[in-house]
């Protein structure tokens, strides 16, 4: 499969998981990252996302598995993983506000 189209079904899945945004998807994400607690707001879910640090390919395998995806200890990990398994969310399909771009982090 070419990058173009794994770039697409990766985007597609995601949108797929997610749902259209209510205040349940935010948190059944948080939990699916396994972040625990009450979290009553969108907002308070985007900012306890950003302090987990997951790749979202593993993320969406590891629903599919009714598992949770690893979490790496800081960026630096996540980073060196991501780089060394080519498994990157493409940066362009980002959505503002979105919960991808509360899990993106820099790698490049």
């Amino acid at each position: 499969m070419g990058r173009k189209k794994k770039s697409r079904v990766i985007v597609q899945e995601f949108d797929d998981y997610f749902g259209t945004g209510t205040l349940q998807d935010w948190q059944r994400l948080c939990r699916d990252v396994g972040l625990s607690g009450d979290l009553p707001s969108i907002s308070q879910c985007r900012k306890a996302l950003k302090t987990v640090h997951v790749n979202i390919h593993d993320l969406l395998e590891a629903v599919k598995h009714g598992k949770q995806p690893q979490r790496f200890p800081n960026v630096q990990k996540l980073v060196h993983y991501t780089m060394r398994t080519g498994r990157f969310f493409p940066k362009d399909k980002v959505k503002e506000m979105g919960p991808v771009k509360a899990l993106m982090r820099r790698i490049l």
